[in-house]
C-alpha cells in the first residue's frame, strides 16, 4: 500500500479529510479503539497482519506503508 493508501484510510477511520502522509494518527483524532480498526483494514486491503505497536510505533501513514513494505518483503523472502 502506498503512503497515500494509508493516509485515505486514516481519514474514513477519523473521519477527517486532507490527511497527510506524515501526519501522526493520534494527533488526527485516532485511539486505541480507531487503531484496531486501522489495523483491520490495513490487513484486509494488504493480506499482511499488523499488530497495535505497529501503530504506536509508526503512527504515520508513510511508517505504516513502510512497515506494511517490509512485511511484504519479508513474507516473499520466505521469512515469518
Amino acid at each position: 500500500m502506498t503512503p497515500h493508501q494509508v493516509a485515505h484510510l486514516f481519514g474514513e477511520i477519523v473521519e477527517a479529510d486532507d490527511i497527510a502522509v506524515d501526519d501522526n494518527f493520534f494527533d488526527v483524532g485516532g485511539n486505541s479503539v480507531l487503531a484496531l480498526q486501522l489495523i483491520a483494514g490495513l490487513t484486509e486491503r494488504s493480506g499482511l497482519s499488523l499488530r497495535l505497536i505497529d501503530v504506536v510505533r509508526e503512527p504515520t501513514p508513510e511508517g505504516l506503508a513502510r512497515t506494511l513494505a517490509d512485511r511484504a518483503g519479508a513474507r516473499n523472502a520466505g521469512q515469518p
